[in-house]
């Protein structure tokens, strides 16, 4: 008999603890949207929308859809909107508070579907198909590092994986990128301020297809047309840029590469940084082109010919100097 009466206490246990979980879960949606909502009315530049905020009751998964933020002339949007972190961070968060929560809270995974980011100004837009964030380090610290823009007192990593992204950039001459996948790997120690100046940060762009401003693709069209491809839609294997700090503010030194069927074009150099970024300016860029193909070579001396240009060339190789802002860097021509 007293093994039926054990049965049941276990099973009437079990059962309060499955009805605690969607009350939890319940509670905890409510908790975020006031949350949420309250933050938002400190600022006027701020404007939150949601659809709806799903919390799993099994799970630490928060789900946010139909998702709107505008931030002055910064607009973000999601479709759907999911974090997910350990379950024994969702309960911090619950019974302790979020300030309690987040300062335990290590590592953190966000994933969008549709997300996009318009910037009104400029009309610059980036959209993607899916976007997946980790997040490494201590969330409290790294919120108010943001906010307060003071230096981290713990490191901090961000992994972030796109696919199906394209970025579109008005007025400058990369105009439109399409790209399969995007990776971007992003560092900084403790005790440094301003994660993207004092940081490490790698980006990749892989199976890309570059469409150049209309004007670029109305004076070039001869030489692109003459490699076999369509002017509004030059495709690229892969490019990947390596940012990294110097001892001087606002400036970073730099090494990327862009490979194609025609020849990898590597570079190096530095960035001082302006704002807007567009306006940055490039000092002692190097851009060499190596492993390249005979038609290229062959379109490079007709370049050297037609601007009155002398390219160095080294060990099969040929480099060239680039000046100006990032949005319309220039040649410089050799004397």
């Amino acid at each position: 008999m007293k093994v039926k009466y054990y049965l049941i206490g276990i099973a009437l246990l079990l059962v309060a603890l499955f009805g605690y979980h969607f009350i939890a879960a319940s509670q905890a949606e409510e908790m975020i949207d006031k949350t949420v909502q309250v933050e938002a009315q400190k600022n006027e530049r701020i404007s939150v929308q949601y659809s709806a905020i799903d919390v799993n009751p099994f799970a630490a998964d928060v789900t946010i859809r139909d998702l709107t933020i505008i931030l002055g002339d910064h607009i973000e949007r999601a479709n759907k909107l999911t974090f997910d972190i350990e379950y024994l961070d969702f309960v911090n968060i619950y019974i302790a508070g979020l300030s309690y929560g987040l300062d335990h809270l290590q590592e953190a995974k966000l994933t969008a579907i549709r997300p996009t980011y318009v910037n009104k100004k400029g009309l610059q837009e980036i959209k993607a198909d899916t976007l997946e964030v980790t997040y490494s380090g201590n969330a409290l610290d790294g919120l108010r590092s943001a906010i307060n823009g003071t230096p981290f007192a713990s490191s901090q990593t961000i992994d972030a994986y796109s696919s199906g992204i394209i970025f579109s950039l008005p007025n400058t001459s990369f105009s439109t990128i399409k790209a399969q996948q995007f990776q971007y790997s992003g560092s900084i120690a403790r005790q440094q301020g301003n994660f993207w100046t004092k940081g490490n940060h790698q980006f990749r762009l892989d199976s890309l297809v570059w469409t150049p401003p209309a004007n670029f693709q109305k004076s070039y069209s001869f030489f692109i047309k003459g490699f076999g491809y369509s002017t509004d839609a030059i495709p690229f294997e892969y490019a990947q840029l390596h940012s990294k700090p110097t001892q001087e503010a606002n400036k970073l030194r730099i090494e990327g590469a862009i490979n194609s069927k025609l020849a990898l074009f590597s570079t190096s150099g530095f960035i001082i940084l302006e704002d807007p970024l567009s306006q940055s300016k490039l000092k002692d860029i190097k851009v060499t082109a190596s492993d390249y193909s005979d038609s290229f070579g062959n379109v490079l001396a007709n370049i050297e010919r037609l601007f009155s240009l002398s390219i160095p060339k080294t060990n099969g190789s040929m480099s060239l100097q680039l000046r100006g802002a990032v949005s319309n860097p220039s040649v410089v021509k050799s004397n």
